[in-house]
């Protein structure tokens, strides 16, 4: 009996043991963790549209808020809020028109992380505090989502279930303003779309993305072709030319 409750103990010690290691190293992960930097880049400061955008910063250098308006009278924000890693920890959005008070939505979003910068879960709720939405996230070996009517090459997604997409080489601005693990869930590429192919049943058609560039090969004009009316089908960008906070 002595040597049963002998044997028990060892066990017992060597699994507080491995607990101790696992959060140890866990904590020692976490400790060598570095701040996540911006890409260098031009900063967008304005988007022209139907939905028209106002961007602000963070002094980490991402994008702090966006202000966002609709031609048709709809005003928008968003605000993003970081850890000490600039990892974005939590999403805050509200719609809010005086004209159409029954309109007003306001949702806040949380964001986990794992140890190797991945989102693994977000947890949506409403103005109300009711959970609505809840999404995991599973990741590949080379980092992308583990989704198979996704697929992402050199940063950009090339084909979803509806749609394949032809890109330029030039720096997509909505690339510089988030953090990879938030550019990662959202697909926002890495270059600009030239071609939008409709690829869903027999109704086969192309947009076309005819862009402009500036001197810095960043697009200040984009028109679609086939797109239908009253859709974002003309858009135009202004940048600032230096980081403003």
């Amino acid at each position: 009996m002595k040597n049963i409750l002998f044997v028990c103990f060892i066990f017992s010690f060597i699994s507080c043991g491995n607990d101790d290691f696992l959060r140890n190293d866990l904590e020692r992960q976490r400790n060598n963790q570095v701040a996540e930097t911006p890409p260098e880049g031009l900063k967008l400061k304005y988007k022209h549209g139907l939905f028209s955008q106002q961007f602000f910063y963070n002094t980490n250098g991402f994008v702090d808020s966006i202000n966002i308006y609709h031609s048709w009278g709809y005003d928008f924000s968003e605000k993003y809020i970081y850890n000490d890693l600039n990892q974005i920890i939590e999403y805050r959005y509200v719609l809010d028109d005086s004209d159409y008070p029954q309109a007003y939505k306001k949702e806040i979003t949380y964001y986990n992380y794992n140890y190797i910068n991945q989102i693994v879960k977000h947890v949506t709720f409403d103005g109300n505090n009711d959970k609505i939405d809840s999404t995991t996230y599973k990741y590949t070996k080379d980092g992308s989502l583990l989704n198979a009517n996704k697929k992402v090459v050199n940063g950009n997604l090339v084909q979803d279930a509806l749609r394949k997409y032809e890109f330029d080489t030039f720096r997509n601005p909505y690339y510089n303003i988030y953090p990879k693990a938030y550019r990662i869930i959202n697909y926002i590429n890495k270059n600009n779309i030239l071609v939008t192919e409709n690829i869903y049943g027999s109704n086969n058609y192309k947009n076309i993305h005819i862009l402009k560039y500036n001197s810095e090969n960043y697009i200040i004009e984009e028109d679609i072709s086939n797109m239908p009316l009253d859709s974002d089908d003309h858009r135009t960008f202004e940048y600032y030319w230096s980081f403003i906070s």
